[in-house]
């Protein structure tokens, strides 16, 4: 039960992110969220990027944010839940996935290379969700939907226009699931968005029953 915010990154891993994971965690903190989910970018040129050698090493790095944010969020009284957002060399979609694991990642550190069509399967055998991030971006490509669980209806980045009216449309016209986010890179991005799940979250997989079972409504703080 609460206010979380399901659409995060940290500065410690993306690209894009300002924000270091301490700072997000007590930002979202003071905001009265219940708690937020990590979902740092995870694509081939960004796995390359990471310190280490080998693979084990990079998914270190990667979860390095997750994990800093987590250590934080136990000593202030804040939940901080591992997801993700991939991205595949086929084309230039975002996929958030809720439900993962730090042991997923390990057994499976370049899942980016699967492409869509096979990490669905993928997604739907570890009974992970599968969502596309902001669809109606300009450059994003709309693709069959049987491959999805849902799409991110409420985007609400300041910085670029995600077009929510026709991500909502195209949920309901298909059947998908929505979900939505901040999209949280910078301070400003503090609360624009949030999921008021109505059910208690637990662990990542209470994230993942929430989505399915409609459990939530998205606000969004900007008009």
């Amino acid at each position: 039960m609460g206010l979380y915010e399901i659409h995060c990154h940290t500065k410690e891993v993306s690209a894009c992110g300002w924000v270091d994971a301490e700072r997000v965690v007590k930002m979202h903190k003071e905001a009265g969220f219940e708690g937020i989910c990590i979902t740092d970018h995870f694509h081939e040129q960004h796995f390359n990027s990471f310190s280490g050698n080998t693979d084990k090493e990079k998914v270190d790095s990667y979860l390095s944010g997750y994990r800093s944010a987590r250590l934080v969020g136990e000593d202030i009284g804040l939940k901080v839940f591992l997801g993700m957002e991939i991205k595949f060399p086929e084309g230039p979609n975002d996929y958030l996935v809720y439900g993962i694991n730090e042991n997923l990642i390990y057994g499976n550190p370049h899942m980016y290379k699967m492409g869509l069509e096979k990490f669905s399967a993928f997604a739907r055998e570890k009974e992970l969700l599968l969502i596309q991030a902001h669809p109606f971006r300009h450059h994003i490509e709309r693709i069959d939907p049987i491959f999805l669980d849902g799409v991110e209806t409420i985007n609400a980045n300041l910085r670029i226009d995600a077009r929510n009216h026709l991500s909502e449309k195209y949920a309901k016209e298909n059947n998908l699931l929505e979900t939505g986010g901040s999209d949280f890179h910078r301070e400003c991005d503090i609360f624009l968005a949030a999921m008021d799940f109505n059910i208690e979250i637990k662990d990542n997989m209470d994230i993942v029953k929430a989505i399915r079972n409609r459990n939530f409504k998205i606000i969004h703080n900007i008009d």
